[in-house]
């Protein structure tokens, strides 16, 4: 039996179409777009390879086999696009062979394509960034170049401006190179340096932005450089020398030091540049700029970040806070806090750490020392002293850490103790003449001084000032300050400034003076006490009034705008 249907109205269909426009209006009709629909469609893809359906290639790798398929991989990689879309025969292989890359990493890699998603760690960037560059997935190459760039340190920049260098990592290849240059002299001190070709160690020590207190920073990286490896090194020594730049060094560190070095004595041509030397220091100021060459010219250096950091103190008890003051954005924040609560403690910046030496706890005077690393913001514990100590002076000379007297609990220390980086081990040398607590302790010259402070015995602060010379262990007595100073702060600009004195420990719970790039600033921070200790990650700063010992031990005041 036929079934009768009613007849289809087509009325409508016969109408005029709606007239959407008017006069004054256009009406537009938006577009919906589903911010979920791509990330749930790869989902189901990503699910789909799991479960190896609709997989139309495998992947090969080592002994690792990865089943894909091969639209995602061309949509995501231009490697696989040209792969599967040109004349190759791997355009219709089902199994497709990779020999430029390992297995596991291949898997991370496809895996990152289905998911967007990829952890790079230590263990893994050294071979992520290639093999993301092989296979043209520029988002984890950037990645992993970030992740480098945030593990600079002057242990590794060298090896991360050749591996940037190696993988056309510009970007990261400059920020390195710069890293290198503003932390020249703690660079120097790493096995990368020391093992460097000689077109390498020419071309970090001919920049003109080296950031370095002095040039003396380049002639004995230059030296060290050499002596790691004498016999083949020593030949090379005239055209290292080539890019000291001896005329900015003093008359005195020539005579004393370059001249009396045995590898400049059997260099020809080194004497020649320390002949050159002397004759820019023996013409007027005036007539100096005539001498023009590449060893006159100034080094311009990179600017440092403006950081610094204040770390523990008394409020009112010993504190673990930490607070990083940021120059560029004008405010103060918190970083990791330090494992024990301290004050009085020493503090130092040495090899791109930070290290919070002694101090005391609240209850005890303590040897403990623990490192501060600014990239992890993550403080460790090192090797303890030998000797407890609070109200030390610290200070770093050629490489090595040095804590210098101080307060046990019972009376003020005179013995000096030093810390290898290196061994993890911390040894004493010689003990100053004199018992000596809050001093100021700082290195000019390759000299470590120690300045006033408070002996304990005459119950007043000292106005006594020695010096400590690492290749004779051997501290002796110099000229005495015009006035007894304990507290004392200070900086190497081939001189020492000082500031503070003996004063009621009430001036100093509301001001502190922060010395950085050629500015005193004078900071209010209401919960410290002066028992806090600072570190500044800067160079050659100044102050503004204090004593000042010139190289011949002179002392007279000064005031400097």
């Amino acid at each position: 039996m036929e079934m009768l249907l009613p007849p289809v109205c087509t009325k409508l269909c016969h109408q005029k179409p709606l007239d959407l426009k008017d006069d004054n209006t256009e009406i537009h009709c938006p577009v919906t777009v589903n911010p979920w629909h791509m990330k749930k469609a790869f989902k189901v893809m990503n699910e789909l390879r799991s479960q190896n359906l609709l997989c139309d290639v495998t992947i090969v790798a080592e002994d690792m086999e990865i089943a894909a398929h091969r639209v995602v991989l061309a949509a995501c990689s231009p490697y696989f696009h040209a792969m599967f879309t040109g004349e190759m025969s791997e355009s219709r292989a089902k199994r497709v062979r990779i020999k430029e890359v390992d297995g596991w990493t291949l898997r991370i890699l496809i895996d990152y394509i289905y998911t967007a998603e990829i952890q790079v760690t230590e263990e893994n960037v050294q071979v992520l960034l290639p093999a993301a560059g092989l296979l043209q997935l520029q988002d984890v190459k950037r990645t992993c170049c970030e992740f480098l760039e945030s593990q600079l340190h002057p242990i590794n920049c060298l090896g991360i401006r050749a591996f940037a260098d190696m993988h056309a990592c510009t970007d990261l290849l400059n920020k390195a190179n710069t890293y290198a240059e503003q932390h020249f002299s703690d660079v120097v001190l790493s096995e990368e340096y020391l093992n460097l070709g000689v077109e390498q160690v020419c071309s970090l020590i001919s920049s003109d932005k080296l950031t370095i207190a002095s040039e003396e920073k380049v002639f004995e990286a230059v030296i060290a450089w050499v002596n790691h490896d004498k016999d083949v090194r020593q030949e090379l020594m005239a055209r290292l020398m080539e890019h000291v730049r001896l005329p900015l060094l003093s008359r005195e560190y020539l005579v004393q030091r370059v001249e009396e070095e045995i590898l400049v004595k059997n260099s020809s041509a080194c004497k020649d540049y320390l002949i050159e030397a002397m004759k820019y220091h023996l013409l007027p100021t005036e007539q100096r700029a005539l001498m023009k060459s590449t060893r006159t010219k100034l080094r311009t250096p990179a600017s440092l970040p403006k950081l610094m950091m204040v770390v523990g103190g008394q409020a009112p008890k010993a504190i673990r806070s930490v607070e990083c003051y940021d120059f560029k954005e004008e405010r103060w924040h918190q970083v990791a806090e330090l494992p024990s609560r301290r004050c009085r403690a020493g503090m130092v910046y040495m090899g791109g750490m930070v290290y919070a030496v002694g101090g005391f706890n609240g209850s005890l005077r303590v040897r403990t020392v623990d490192s501060y690393d600014p990239v992890k913001d993550q403080w460790t514990s090192v090797a303890n002293m030998q000797d407890r100590r609070s109200t030390l002076g610290a200070a770093v000379l050629n490489g090595l850490l040095y804590a210098v007297g101080g307060f046990d609990g019972s009376t003020g220390l005179s013995s000096v103790e030093v810390y290898n980086l290196k061994t993890n081990e911390w040894f004493h040398v010689a003990p100053m003449n004199t018992r000596r607590s809050s001093v100021g302790v700082g290195v000019v010259g390759g000299k470590l001084y120690a300045v006033g402070g408070y002996d304990g015995a005459s119950r007043q602060c000292l106005s006594s000032v020695e010096c400590y010379d690492a290749n004779t262990n051997e501290w002796t007595y110099v000229a005495e300050m015009s006035t007894r100073r304990s507290g004392a702060g200070f900086f190497n600009s081939q001189k020492l400034f000082y500031f503070s004195r003996c004063v009621p420990m009430d001036f100093f719970k509301s001001n502190c003076m922060i010395l950085f790039f050629y500015v005193c600033f004078f900071s209010c921070l209401s919960h410290f006490s002066a028992k806090y200790s600072m570190v500044l990650f800067s160079n050659t700063p100044q102050i503004s009034t204090g004593d000042c010992i010139n190289v011949l031990h002179n002392w007279k005041r000064c005031c400097y705008k």
